[in-house]
């Protein structure tokens, strides 16, 4: 591993988590404990123009708007965690030749090459054991989770930090900071002060799936125990039915935003959405029913996805019993969404909250807003979890 990528990996004391997303940029600070406290939860736009691809382009503008919302919020920071864009990272569960830790660090390249869609020479690795190797035969395989980026995209991610006064000291990925935010709901009636304290996302063996829906990509992910059995990038996010409704409806992207958050549903609306708009003739085209059908295929691309990453799973690792099952990021907003994942799934689904991880002091915060905003706070959560993680 270069020496560059550990001084990402070695925490600092107290850094903030910080995620620039292509649609809003959010900061999460916090104060150490057991479990932490949250002292901020910041969210702005992100700069028209700015990002492309999931990549900064403006890497100036985007460090000022961060820089101007700390000091409006009287936040005073240092150190920053950050994550590299989904549709740059990879992540994978591979088997390797029993050896020792010295041994994988210098051969983790060389595995991880015949996995990741990149040439080796651009990217940045990093590895975990998910196996004892001191369990494992002489002869026998252990699974290790691999973690990839290219190094270019990392270097975006510091530049704007720096620029913004704040200095990187992890980079991580977007799958494990989504997990590590929501182990207050990933224990479920397991969840005390001495499981949050612990290393598990679940306890008794129960798995648990989590799906982030973002603004320009999602994640899902399967987790046992301290094992992470799967994480995949899906392409399908929450602007692909922003933008359906823009096409149908002629809109700008703003106004279709709009029309998403108002008037759709995923699913089949009610008499009683429907009697919502009766008071409104100027926005009748607008029903519910009509949206939902603009919505609809998406929607189905969505399920078809989170289908084949399951499917991708039992293949590869035989069947799998879910024992619970959230969604989480800025789309699980959709109204019914959770809803007809879980119709179409055969599972319950719930909308996670990830501030079940922290401390709130409500008088200190909105409760209101902290609830309605609370999916869309996953990501920059978890990276703010990670950045207090050595003070616990």
């Amino acid at each position: 591993m270069s020496k560059a990528l550990q001084r990402l990996l070695s925490p600092k004391p107290t850094a903030i988590g910080v995620e620039i997303g292509s649609s809003a940029i959010k900061i999460v600070a916090l104060k150490p404990g057991s479990p932490p406290q949250l002292t901020h939860a910041i969210s702005i736009p992100t700069p028209i123009g700015s990002m492309r691809e999931g990549l900064v382009v403006e890497p100036q503008t985007v460090a000022t708007e961060i820089r101007n919302a700390m000091t409006k919020h009287g936040l005073n920071a240092r150190f920053a965690v950050s994550t590299v864009p989904n549709q740059s990272a990879v992540t994978r569960n591979i088997m390797v030749p029993k050896m020792a830790r010295k041994e994988l660090d210098e051969a983790i390249r060389w595995e991880a090459e015949k996995y990741i869609p990149y040439p080796i020479d651009e990217v940045t690795v990093d590895y975990d054991l998910l196996d004892d190797p001191d369990s494992i035969a002489e002869d026998g395989q252990m699974e290790i989770v691999v973690a990839a980026a290219p190094t270019e995209a990392i270097a975006r991610q510091v530049e704007v930090l720096r620029l913004a006064g704040l200095e990187p000291t992890v980079i991580d990925l977007k799958p494990f900071a989504t997990l590590r935010a929501l182990r207050g709901n990933l224990l479920g009636t397991h969840l005390s002060r001495t499981t949050m304290s612990g290393g598990a996302y679940t306890e008794n063996g129960e798995v648990a799936l989590v799906m982030e829906i973002g603004a320009s990509s999602s994640i899902i992910a399967l987790v046992r125990g301290e094992r992470v059995l799967m994480a995949r990038n899906i392409a399908i996010a929450a602007d692909d039915f922003t933008m359906a409704l823009q096409k149908a409806f002629d809109l700008d992207f703003t106004a279709a935003e709009d029309i998403k958050i108002g008037y759709a549903t995923a699913t089949t609306p009610t008499e009683d959405e429907e009697d919502l708009l009766n008071f409104d003739l100027s926005r009748e085209q607008y029903s519910p029913a009509r949206v939902f059908e603009v919505i609809r295929p998406v929607l189905g691309d969505l399920i078809t996805e989170i289908r084949r990453s399951l499917e991708y799973y039992r293949v590869q690792a035989g069947d799998v019993v879910v024992d619970r099952t959230y969604l989480a990021g800025g789309g699980a907003k959709l109204r019914g969404l959770a809803a007809a994942i879980g119709d179409a799934l055969g599972f319950r689904v719930e909308v996670a909250s990830p501030w079940l991880s922290v401390t709130v002091d409500e008088s200190r915060f909105d409760t209101g807003y902290l609830q309605s905003t609370a999916a869309e706070f996953t990501v920059p959560l978890g990276l703010a979890l990670r950045g207090v993680s050595s003070l616990d």
